[in-house]
C-alpha cells in the first residue's frame, strides 16, 4: 500500500482511477465526489505532512548558520529559544500519549534538536555556562515529567505546549520592537515556520481535528506572521 493512503482509502483510490481511465466516466466521478473527497483530502494531508517533516530538517539551519557566521546570538531572545524547547517537548509528549502517527508530529522532533543546538550556541557565545547547565536540568526534568503524565491528563501537556508556544515568541517580538531591529534572526527560518504552521493547521484539521492543536498552530501562525513583518519593517534600508 502506498505511503499516502490508509487501508480504507487505497481501494477507493484504485476505484477512482478505474472509473476515470478504464471506464472513462469523469461525470460519474464528479457525481461521487462526496465518496472520493474524504480520501483525497486525507492523501493530500499525508503528503503535506511528509513534506513538512522533510522541510523541518532544514528549518533552523539558516538561523544556526547566521549565529555561527556572526559568532554571536545577538538579536535572538534566549528566553524564546528555551521556551521553544519546552513547547516541542510538551507537544511531542502530547502526540505520543494520544497515539498520533509519527508523520503528524515528526517535524517537531527534528526542530527540537535544532532548537537545542541554537541554545547551546547561545550559551557558548554568551559564555553563560551556568544558565546552560540549569536549562539542561530543567529540560531533562520536563522530559521525565511528560513521560510520566497519565493519558487522562494529556490535556495538561497540550495546555503547557500552547502557553509555552505563545510565550516563546512574544519575548522575541517585544525585543525586536524595543530594539527596532531583528539582529541575527533569520528571515528564511521565520518564513519556513510560517508556511509550516499553515500546512500543519490543514493536516491537523483533516486528520484529527484536535481543537487544542489547531489553536496552537493558529496562534503560532499569527505570531510568526508578526515576526516576518518585523524582519521586513526593521530591515536596514539601503542609502540612495
Amino acid at each position: 500500500m502506498p505511503l499516502f493512503f490508509t487501508d480504507e482509502c487505497w481501494p477507493v483510490f484504485l476505484e477512482g482511477l478505474k472509473q476515470l481511465f478504464v471506464e472513462l466516466d469523469p461525470v460519474g466521478c464528479v457525481r461521487k465526489l462526496d465518496y472520493y473527497l474524504p480520501c483525497a483530502l486525507d492523501a493530500v494531508s499525508r503528503a503535506a505532512s511528509l513534506c513538512i517533516v522533510a522541510g523541518a530538517a532544514l528549518l533552523k539551519v539558516p538561523q544556526i548558520l547566521n549565529v555561527l557566521k556572526a559568532k554571536s546570538a545577538d538579536g535572538l531572545s534566549l528566553l524564546s529559544l528555551e521556551l521553544d524547547v519546552l513547547v516541542f517537548i510538551a507537544s511531542i509528549a502530547y502526540s505520543v500519549q494520544l497515539g498520533y502517527s509519527l508523520h503528524s508530529y515528526g517535524e517537531q522532533v527534528l526542530v527540537l534538536i535544532q532548537n537545542v543546538i541554537l541554545c547551546l550556541l547561545a550559551y557558548g557565545f554568551e559564555k553563560n555556562g551556568t544558565r546552560g547547565v540549569m536549562s539542561a536540568g530543567l529540560g531533562a526534568g520536563a522530559v521525565a515529567l511528560c513521560a510520566a503524565t497519565p493519558l487522562a491528563y494529556a490535556w495538561v501537556l497540550s495546555s503547557v505546549s500552547l502557553v509555552a508556544n505563545i510565550g516563546s515568541l512574544v519575548p522575541q517580538i517585544l525585543q525586536n520592537q524595543q530594539r527596532q531591529e531583528t539582529g541575527a534572526l533569520s528571515a528564511a527560518t521565520v518564513q519556513m515556520r510560517l508556511l509550516g504552521n499553515a500546512a500543519r493547521f490543514f493536516t491537523t484539521a483533516v486528520e484529527s481535528a484536535d481543537a487544542v492543536l489547531l489553536l496552537g498552530y493558529g496562534a503560532s501562525f499569527a505570531l510568526n506572521g508578526m515576526l516576518a513583518w518585523q524582519i521586513r519593517a526593521y530591515a536596514p534600508r539601503k542609502e540612495d
